[in-house]
């Protein structure tokens, strides 16, 4: 199955680079075909991303030349046409690019996962794992943290 990564970016050091090359990883480790968003950057994009401390966009340039609505012209297209489904990090729903990639995914008809993390304290290993999440909980989980995240400003928006 081939799965999108989705998950917060904005706001995070790095753009939350490590993790999602960390969830590529374990994911491509148990079978899945995964297109990661960190992983489709141009060199430029990557290089100042890896060096952002805030993971904040320039405003007069976003990273790379390349502004937030760029970045999700990609994404929506990638979920929308060269995917089987959406896997979702850690922290989505404060995300709103995330927010918009499982939306699409769901109008689409493609299933979404949540992507985890556990210790085992058997074998003392971290696991990963995914599990399918249900369409009304991801509705409901996009509809409310929409409506609390009135303040656009940090992604380049305004008020």
């Amino acid at each position: 199955m081939k799965l999108y990564l989705a998950g917060p970016m904005s706001g995070i050091p790095q753009f939350n680079y490590p993790a999602f090359m960390e969830a590529a990883e374990n994911l491509r480790e148990e079978g899945y075909d995964v297109r990661n968003p960190a992983e489709l950057d141009t060199p430029e994009v990557k290089a100042q991303a890896v060096a952002s401390t805030d993971g904040m966009f320039n405003p007069d340039g976003g990273i790379g030349g390349q502004t937030w609505g760029d970045f999700l012209r990609k994404d929506v297209k990638i979920v929308a046409d060269e995917v089987d489904g959406v896997c979702l990090l850690p922290g989505w729903a404060n995300s709103r690019g995330a927010r918009l990639e499982a939306y699409v995914a769901l109008t689409v008809q493609k299933p979404v996962f949540y992507y985890f993390r556990w210790y085992d304290g058997e074998t003392g290993e971290v696991k990963t794992g995914v599990e399918k999440m249900g369409e009304e909980f991801i509705m409901r989980t996009i509809t409310q943290n929409t409506l609390d995240q009135g303040d656009t400003t940090r992604y380049g928006g305004t008020k």
